[in-house]
């Protein structure tokens, strides 16, 4: 593990530095805000901290594929700024398009693409951030070979900003792909998974790989059913390859016309869902991790299932402590993580973010919070208590 202080010019992130260390002196708390689009609302007291001005996209290396993005920059803007130099982000979370990438790694929680991708952390090179001490960290590097330390760049994404404030990234790219479709199948749940069972077992790659709840497959107008969506990108004729595998596995399902934006209005009808959870069940066990939920939570507003790494993400009209500790319970029994990914401040608080970590992951957070946020300016995730043992 590497740290580097002053990576960035201080000059550039001189407001949120200064307002950290003012909050230090003032023994305040903090509450990191971009657009404030994923969490809207801080805790009681917490001062924001706001990074909506690092909006840059200082370099962009179209031919190492790598860029170099300020945290508040949107992610709609980013998306135009890199599509100039043929290049992409494989990052589609939920919500607007005006959601800053420093919040969408905060976060951690990715998309559709991560069924090829791989996670937000895996988009990331290294970062900058500013520690609750108010010291500027650089961890990780901004060239591909060039990774020493980036074990604690997996630890900031998805931390949300409790080990410091994320304020300049390095991003891994892809090149323009000649062709992007997206295939899409309706029918009763038991015969989407086994369609799904059956791509997965051709050993077929599509870049997207999404099973949706009835509800979410409405809202992209694909009807309420369960819903199969598969995207697959590169030349075109490894497309039609693609996708020919996906037919072949989706015998017995209806083929269903996804619009032109599916992508995009998946990102937004997830992004209004007032509480999400994210399960992180087994690729062939989806269908259980969607019943326990539904058993925990009584009405769910949709669910979307990343099955190549069985992410099972769960929108819900509110959760309370009671559900969620039973449902993570539930979970634990077979070693499934359940990640509050958003909610209110009040539920938040009262319901923590991630249930107990394994003890070496938890010394090593502590660990962590105490070399960069030692006075607790910084969001503290609070846990809640399930711990995923062997022998439960």
């Amino acid at each position: 593990m590497r740290a580097e202080a002053g990576a960035v010019a201080e000059a550039a992130v001189a407001a949120p530095l200064a307002a950290v260390r003012e909050a230090a002196a003032d023994a305040a708390a903090l509450h990191p805000r971009g657009s404030g689009q994923w969490w809207p609302d801080a805790p009681p007291g917490a001062r924001i901290l706001d990074l909506s001005s690092l909006d840059h996209v200082p370099r962009v290396d179209a031919a190492d594929l790598v860029a170099t993005v300020g945290a508040g920059c949107r992610l709609d803007r980013l998306t135009d700024a890199l599509g100039a130099h043929g290049c992409w982000l494989a990052l589609d979370p939920p919500g607007p398009g005006s959601r800053t990438l420093g919040g969408a790694l905060a976060a951690g929680g990715g998309g559709p693409l991560a069924a090829l991708f791989g996670p937000p952390r895996d988009q990331v090179l290294g970062l900058s951030m500013i520690a609750g001490n108010g010291t500027l960290v650089r961890v990780g590097g901004r060239v591909v070979k060039n990774v020493a330390g980036f074990d604690l760049a997996k630890a900031v994404i998805g931390a949300h900003g409790g080990f410091g404030a994320i304020v300049e990234v390095h991003l891994r790219l892809r090149a323009r792909a000649q062709a992007d479709r997206t295939a899409a199948w309706t029918g009763p749940r038991e015969a989407v998974a086994a369609a799904g069972a059956r791509l997965m077992a051709a050993g077929a790659l599509p870049a997207a790989f999404e099973v949706l709840h009835p509800a979410l497959a409405a809202a992209l107008g694909l009807g309420p059913q369960w819903a199969l969506l598969v995207r697959a990108l590169g030349t075109p004729a490894a497309v039609d390859e693609e996708l020919s595998a996906a037919h072949d596995a989706a015998r017995g399902l209806v083929s269903a016309a996804p619009a032109a934006e599916a992508w995009t209005a998946w990102r937004e009808a997830v992004g209004t869902w007032p509480a999400v959870l994210r399960i992180g069940a087994d690729p062939t066990a989806w269908t259980d991790a969607c019943a326990l939920a539904a058993d925990h939570l009584g009405t769910v507003a949709g669910a979307s299932v990343t099955v190549p790494r069985g992410t099972v993400r769960v929108g819900a009209p509110g959760v309370t402590p009671a559900a969620l500790r039973a449902l993570r319970e539930a979970a634990a029994r077979r070693r499934w993580p359940v990640t509050l990914e958003r909610a209110d401040a009040a539920t938040r608080a009262a319901c923590g973010l991630w249930g107990a970590l394994d003890p070496g992951v938890e010394r090593l957070t502590r660990a962590l919070r105490q070399t960069f946020d030692p006075a607790d300016r910084l969001p503290r995730a609070r846990y809640f208590g399930v711990a995923m043992t062997a022998d439960q």
